[in-house]
């Protein structure tokens, strides 16, 4: 404890911020996931849409690997005990209120267990204009929904 401390206090003031605003967000996103039902929240997430949705505009901010970069840190502090839905709500939160585009990914991944039975497994990730910056996954989950915040990147143009 003392060292991770430490090693916060080195940091410059504005990755402190991030971690703050991180654990705040993830506070959140638990106290929801685990105390109500997903219909009563799933609004805070986007727009829905069908499927994995592609979003369209300029390039990457590089805002949004820190941003990505500051939730699995704060996860990784709480010895990795927040679901990727979790992670997933938080960084989508903290890219909409800095305006950057994004798009929330819930799918599944169905499999076989040793007795032939069924297994269906659960993943949450997000998406920014360039591909997944949060949640990257090695097995090829089907996305089923999408929530979406999309801005444009410059006067007039559409995302």
């Amino acid at each position: 404890m003392v060292k991770t401390l430490r090693r916060y206090a080195r940091l410059p003031w504005q990755r402190k911020a991030l971690l703050l605003e991180s654990l705040l967000w993830l506070t959140l996103a638990w106290l929801l996931v685990r105390g109500l039902p997903f219909r009563f929240w799933s609004r805070w997430l986007g727009h829905q849409a069908a499927g994995e949705v592609e979003l369209k505009a300029a390039d990457r901010d590089p805002r949004a690997l820190e941003i990505c970069w500051s939730v699995r840190a704060i996860n990784a502090r709480l010895g990795g005990r927040l679901t990727c839905l979790m992670l997933a709500m938080a960084a989508q939160w903290m890219l909409h209120r800095r305006r950057i585009s994004s798009c929330l990914v819930l799918g599944t991944l169905t499999q076989q267990d040793a007795e032939h039975c069924p297994t269906f497994k659960a993943h949450a990730w997000v998406r920014d204009v360039s591909g997944v910056v949060l949640g990257q996954q090695d097995e090829p989950y089907v996305a089923l929904s999408s929530f979406v915040r999309c801005y444009p990147a410059r006067e007039g143009e559409a995302c």
